[in-house]
């Protein structure tokens, strides 16, 4: 039997979705600061040190997508994870312009 997909649970889904893009970004950049021979312990978080600045921005945007899509659908988290996605949008796009 299907289980019922009501609109609260739907756009909480969407907000979580939008805080866990942003905590990869943060989770990278700590991965990226430890010494080589810590990271080269971590084998399960491989990709997510080896991936090319370029991919950022396209996380955080679609992080803010997710957020937005959370806001319309009125979601109970809406008022951390529309701030904390944009801010961290702007963010990344400020790092990868200088």
């Amino acid at each position: 039997m299907a289980q019922d997909i009501t609109k609260g649970r739907l756009s909480n889904s969407f907000a979580y979705a939008s805080l866990t893009c942003v905590l990869l970004f943060w989770i990278a950049f700590g991965l990226n600061s430890l010494p080589p021979y810590v990271q080269s312990k971590i084998p399960a978080w491989y990709w997510v040190l080896k991936q090319p600045g370029w991919v950022w921005p396209i996380v955080e945007g679609f992080a803010l997508l997710l957020a937005i899509v959370a806001t319309a659908l009125r979601s109970k988290l809406r008022p951390i994870a529309l701030p904390v996605a944009a801010l961290m949008f702007l963010l990344t796009m400020y790092i990868m312009g200088s």
